[in-house]
């Protein structure tokens, strides 16, 4: 793990006075993330031939949905603690949030701005899909050298087995130190990247209807990020029926269920198609 990537000591600054300044090393990847995702998805929907400045709108105003979405879950899971200090809602400006409302809010501020503007929503969303897994795979990597995100404790020769050991992850996550624990982040990384891999090969052959490559990747991922969970006790998200079920699990649960419901109205659409008559 390695939280700080540059460290530029404390610097005097004007009006401000002594500031540590550093940069992050999951900021610096969660930037590299969305940089590699948005330009890969505008390659790929400038084959629909929408023009730059909508393509350029779109992902911009889904990635702002997507990350008040995850702050916004994140002070909903936990309203409690900002009920009784509001002062620290200002304190999730440092925060990723919550993925899951991320991922919602950013889907649907998508898929409203693509209606509005009478965009081939469906077109987009299998565009979309892939470069999306990507960049979830490489902010996995952002919270393993931050320590967030981390699994539950084992034994130390697990062969997924990680020790954080940085006093600063732990007063920036509060990770614990000197404990081994699942690596839950870079298992969930490696799987990302085998999605992204996977959907790219689907999309290559063609499936129809438009969509469907977009709710595959909500299926599998909401399955993979189901079972990831059991290793993760991530309490601190918050858990429900008696600690069965985390609130990542509700929602990854609930879009399995809607992803499966989608593709099976798809397959069965196109299987109605009339076959165009022999000459």
């Amino acid at each position: 793990m390695h939280p700080v990537l540059i460290d530029l000591g404390t610097v005097d600054l004007p009006w401000i006075g002594p500031t540590h300044l550093f940069l992050p090393t999951y900021g610096a990847l969660f930037a590299i993330a969305v940089l590699v995702a948005w330009g890969w998805f505008l390659r790929r929907a400038r084959r629909l031939g929408i023009a730059d400045d909508a393509l350029f709108n779109l992902t911009f105003y889904s990635l702002i949905g997507g990350i008040l979405g995850a702050k916004l879950l994140l002070i909903v899971v936990d309203w409690r603690v900002y009920l009784a200090h509001p002062a620290e809602i200002w304190g999730t400006i440092r925060s990723a949030g919550v993925l899951a409302g991320g991922v919602v809010a950013g889907a649907a501020t998508f898929a409203l701005y693509a209606v509005r503007q009478r965009l081939p929503l469906w077109p987009l969303a299998d565009a979309i899909a892939p470069p999306l897994a990507l960049a979830q795979g490489i902010g996995r990597l952002g919270c393993f050298a931050a320590g967030c995100c981390w699994g539950v404790p084992t034994r130390p020769d697990h062969p997924l087995a990680i020790t954080f050991t940085d006093p600063t992850a732990h007063a920036q996550t509060g990770v614990p130190l000197d404990t081994p624990r699942i690596a839950t982040q870079p298992l969930e990384a490696g799987f990302d990247f085998a999605l992204t891999a996977a959907l790219v090969l689907l999309g290559r052959r063609g499936v129809r209807p438009a969509g469907s490559v977009f709710w595959v990747y909500v299926l599998a991922y909401s399955l993979g990020r189901s079972l990831i969970e059991l290793w993760r006790g991530d309490a601190h998200r918050g858990l429900w029926f008696g600690g069965a079920v985390s609130t990542s699990q509700l929602f990854a649960l609930a879009g399995a269920l809607v992803a499966a419901i989608a593709l099976v109205r798809g397959a069965l659409g196109t299987r109605r198609e009339p076959k165009p008559a022999r000459p």
